[in-house]
């Protein structure tokens, strides 16, 4: 029997970030999960023939007994210098939580078939517990050769004085010769490079409580395949004390640590190489993010092989519903086409807690993805009546809002684009975080062992919209509904739009795409383990999260844990893929980003760490008028190339060093939705699609409509 929980679930995730009505994606929604109603669902009965995922995972086991000498520090590029852990359950350089320090290298056992040389490795009791007692099954991350090249590092030290540390406002500061925390990029050669960084504490937790975790963001993104050494030296507590350092810390600072005690040793010579002796450390460690075959690999693989199933043609269009519409209806729109296409499946299905249907990946023995037959997936196409003479129109797809639908592609600031600007646009749901995966998503939330329903059909969601690209292309000019009435399609301007979720996935899909090689993104962002407590949307998640996970500390690293899965497809590590890395026989992409200042959904602050990291995206002259971003030059307007315009409509920023929401009031009211009403920024948008350049829309002066 299907469980009675909450006839409202849409209303909790359809509108995270502002996905908005199906009807207007440019309207934000109301969060209105009621308390009591999430406590019906976390406090349902745990059937136990659910169990955890870990029984259709290989079993983990046979990593902790490779020999000892099979892979030690100095083995070769492939060597990370990670020993073989004694216990793969807890990491006591910090005894405050079985994970912290976060990210560390105990968990990274050796594997040599592995492009880093190992696999990421939870122990069975590594994990958070939710309140039945279930611990996170570990089995999902095995996948990850290493973390996330856009990881929190997260450690704890209470009654902290951070007074001297780099705030979001103070970046700079986590650069000079004495500063109280480190983060090195260690090079190939061993040579090391200082990381731009900013330090918070977790705002999530109740203030002076002792379950308050210190976030430490990395300004820029991390490099794939790449060690790190964190160290803090010199803490001292609110009261002036020193920060004492933990038993096992000690131990190592002494030379009396365990298996580890070599690895320690190279981390000491590295921070003294750096001006940190081992005589101020309070607590120090090492990790190395993943590779770029481990966290794009199966998303290029699924790409490779959909479109091998397809053909030249792409998957076959059909023509469900053509809709005319009056002028007097739609004085932007002349006609809507809508049908399903035929997308190779690379998914199998599982039952959840409740009974509906969840999705993973269909993978063979080896770990290959296998097709299992075709899933009809829908699509919407808008016609302009500016089609109607004969005048050949471009494409453009629309990436929709966060767990919302396709059919957001009727907005109605997008119909004037079409009719204005002459396009013809098209959506699909990205699957993943589309409507049909809600009731999946608070699922998973009761146990976060299943986020992998997310992820792995996430990947299914950003290859269907690649093969939706080649369908319109070479099928939709030959449509009916479109000949009849005399639409000519014209497939050399075939460009993307994405508003929130839809610019938060615009890179993927612009990277992945062999069909798009220019993108808009609106009010984007990147990083989900950054933008989501800082989204005031998010604020339903945790009445939910409180009751399965109750311990802060425990949610604060269940979010950056899942975020490892999450950035396979999340565009922190697919940005590098449009110009610095493309994929092989890629030409470069370029994107124009325009987030708006003060947005209460999706955290600015993520932008301008992907401006910062070298990937290629530059800030336009007047990025800011009353805030300097750190390490990055305003290029002159007009720019060639990928660029980020900052629309300010006179909201406050948040406050540095928060991750929070923006709580200061704001009688402007959020500014998410703004953007994409004005012509200026459509006219900013269409004249990038076609030339490639970025224009001033603004006066000169940013771009601060009245």
């Amino acid at each position: 029997m299907r469980m009675n929980w909450c006839p409202c679930y849409l209303t909790i995730l359809v509108n995270t970030f502002g996905c908005g009505s199906p009807k207007d994606a440019s309207q934000p929604g109301e969060d209105t999960i009621q308390p009591q109603e999430a406590t019906q669902l976390a406090d349902a009965p745990w059937p136990a023939e659910v169990g955890t995922p870990s029984d259709v995972f290989a079993d983990i086991g046979d990593l902790w007994t490779l020999p000892d000498d099979l892979h030690q520090p100095g083995d070769g590029p492939a060597d990370v210098g990670v020993p073989v852990p004694q216990t793969p359950t807890c990491d006591d350089l910090e005894p405050k939580h079985c994970l912290l320090p976060w990210p560390s290298s105990l968990y990274l056992a050796p594997d040599p078939t592995r492009v880093t040389g190992v696999t990421l490795t939870f122990g069975a009791e590594s994990l958070p517990k939710n309140n039945h007692g279930v611990p996170i099954d570990p089995a999902p991350w095995r996948r990850l050769d290493g973390y996330g090249t856009a990881t929190t590092i997260v450690t704890y030290f209470p009654n902290l004085d951070r007074s001297k540390l780099a705030g979001e406002d103070t970046i700079e500061r986590s650069l000079e010769a004495d500063h109280q925390s480190l983060l090195l990029e260690v090079g190939a050669d061993g040579k090391t490079t200082r990381v731009p960084h900013w330090l918070e504490i977790d705002g999530r937790a109740v203030s002076g409580t002792d379950d308050q975790v210190l976030l430490l963001r990395p300004a820029r993104l991390l490099k794939p395949a790449t060690r790190y050494v964190v160290g803090f030296r010199k803490l001292t507590q609110s009261d002036g004390t020193g920060t004492k350092r933990s038993v096992l810390f000690q131990a190592y600072v002494d030379g009396k640590g365990d298996a580890r005690q070599a690895r320690m040793n190279d981390v000491f010579a590295i921070l003294a190489s750096a001006g940190a002796p081992t005589s101020e450390l309070t607590l120090a460690w090492d990790f190395n993010t993943a590779s770029d075959a481990a966290l794009h690999g199966t998303m290029i693989e699924m790409r490779d092989k959909a479109l091998a199933a397809v053909g030249p043609e792409g998957p076959k269009l059909t023509v469900k519903h053509v809709v005319e519409h009056t002028l007097e209806e739609n004085e932007h729109i002349a006609f809507e086409v809508s049908g399903t296409f035929k997308a190779p499946l690379f998914l199998k299905t599982e039952q959840t807690v409740i009974e509906t249907k969840a999705w993973r990946f269909n993978q063979d023995a080896s770990g290959k993805l296998v097709q299992d037959g075709y899933r009809d997936e829908p699509f919407w196409v808008r016609v302009p009546r500016s089609a109607l003479d004969g005048k050949p129109h471009g494409l453009f797809m629309h990436g929709h809002g966060q767990n919302g639908s396709g059919d957001q592609v009727r907005a109605d600031n997008i119909s004037r684009v079409c009719n204005e600007h002459h396009f013809i646009t098209y959506a699909t749901d990205l699957r993943g975080m589309s409507e049909e995966d809600v009731e999946n998503i608070l699922a998973l939330i009761l146990d976060l062992s299943h986020f992998y329903w997310l992820a792995d059909r996430l990947h299914q969601g950003v290859v269907n919209h690649v093969l939706l690209n080649l369908a319109m292309e070479k099928q939709l000019p030959k449509l009916d509904a479109l000949t009849s009435r005399g639409v000519i399609v014209n497939t050399a301007e075939h460009y993307y739009q994405g508003i929130s979720q839809g610019g938060i996935y615009g890179p993927t899909i612009v990277a992945l795409s062999p069909y798009i090689q220019r993108g808009h993104f609106g009010v984007p962002g990147s990083n989900y383990s950054l933008l989501l407590s800082r989204s005031k949307n998010f604020d339903a998640f945790y009445t939910l999260l409180d009751i399965a996970y109750p311990d802060r500390i425990d949610q604060a690293l269940s979010l950056v844990l899942i975020h490892g899965l999450w950035e396979q497809s999340d565009s922190a590590s697919w940005y590098r893929r449009l110009a610095l890395d493309p994929l092989p026989g890629e030409p470069v992409n370029q994107v124009l980003l325009a987030p708006a200042k003060g947005d209460h959904q999706v955290a600015v602050v993520s932008n301008e760490i992907v401006a910062r990291s070298g990937v290629g995206v530059s800030l336009l002259a007047h990025y800011a008028t009353d805030r300097k971003v750190f390490g990055v030059t305003e290029a002159p307007y007009p720019h060639t190339g990928s660029g980020m315009v900052l629309y300010d409509f006179g909201n406050p920023w948040p406050p540095p060093g928060s991750n929070l929401p923006p709580t200061t009031v704001d009688v402007l009211g959020d500014p998410h939705g703004r953007p994409r009403q004005l012509k200026s920024h459509n006219q900013q948008m269409v004249h990038f699609w076609r030339t490639g350049e970025i224009i001033d829309v603004c006066g000169g002066d940013g771009c601060t409509p009245e």
